[in-house]
């Protein structure tokens, strides 16, 4: 179902206010899975008239759905992308390198021996190291898509006010990939986590962000729709895990 005239306003406003944070942070790098949240910001970085470079994360082990859409993405905004290949070697050198940024005490929330967790870290350390070793000034991360944006499952079917209540939570809560940044010196930027960008985020009705009948993320995908971009728009919410291929990795803290 398209989305209501309203929802195009809001649409719009929204990205201007996220291409407004490119524009000003200007960082020549990004990292693109060629979902939805990146893919976001990649289209306003290009409305705001940067190129940066794209990088994505492929585990050779695995079955890395993002390739395509990565290579899609950017080969529609015209960026160079750059694939970062991860071996078995190299995930579980990532790994001990994750778990020295967290500690393990911080890493198995989910009582697994942080396999789940070190699987996307390992992901988010990955394309943040080789931007770090390849000079980037900053890169772009689409951190705070699925908090802001309702793009997890269990926030289609809440009421509006608990929907505002746990988003409202959700955004101020850990973000692994900007704590990896600040671990190694990488400088990070996640527009979609700029003041700004969520004031006006947080204004958007709930429809709009659901849509109907509810899929989330419903805003975001409209504006891929509009900038042609409808492969990417029509995309199911993949984990960093799942994206790169390091679903079939378990690499536990209890080993490091």
């Amino acid at each position: 179902m398209r989305l209501k005239t309203s929802c195009h306003f809001h649409a719009y406003k929204l990205l201007n206010a996220i291409t407004g944070v490119v524009a000003e942070k200007k960082c020549d790098c990004i990292s693109l899975s060629g979902g939805i949240d990146t893919s976001v910001v990649a289209v306003a970085a290009a409305t705001a008239g940067l190129r940066p470079r794209a990088y994505v994360v492929a585990y050779e082990s695995g079955l890395p759905k993002d390739l395509y859409y990565a290579e899609h993405v950017s080969r529609f905004l015209g960026l160079e992308l750059k694939y970062v290949i991860v071996d078995r070697d190299k995930a579980m050198n990532l790994a001990r390198k994750v778990t020295d940024c967290f500690g393990k005490e911080n890493l198995d929330s989910h009582g697994d021996g942080g396999c789940i967790e070190m699987r996307n870290d390992v992901v988010f350390y990955a394309v943040l190291e080789e931007t770090l070793k390849d000079g980037c000034s900053c890169v772009f991360l689409g951190s705070g898509g699925d908090e802001l944006f309702a793009g997890y499952s269990f926030m289609l079917e809440l009421t509006s006010s608990e929907l505002e209540e746990a988003i409202c939570k959700m955004i101020r809560g850990r973000f692994p990939e900007l704590q990896i940044a600040d671990c190694i010196g990488a400088k990070a930027v996640a527009p979609l986590l700029d003041e700004r960008v969520v004031n006006v985020a947080t204004t958007i009705p709930m429809e709009c962000l659901r849509g109907i009948p509810p899929r989330g993320k419903e805003v975001l995908r409209y504006i891929l729709e509009e900038k042609g971009l409808w492969e990417i728009a029509e995309r199911h919410k993949a984990p960093a895990e799942e994206g790169s291929g390091t679903k079939s990795l378990c690499v536990s803290i209890y080993d490091r």
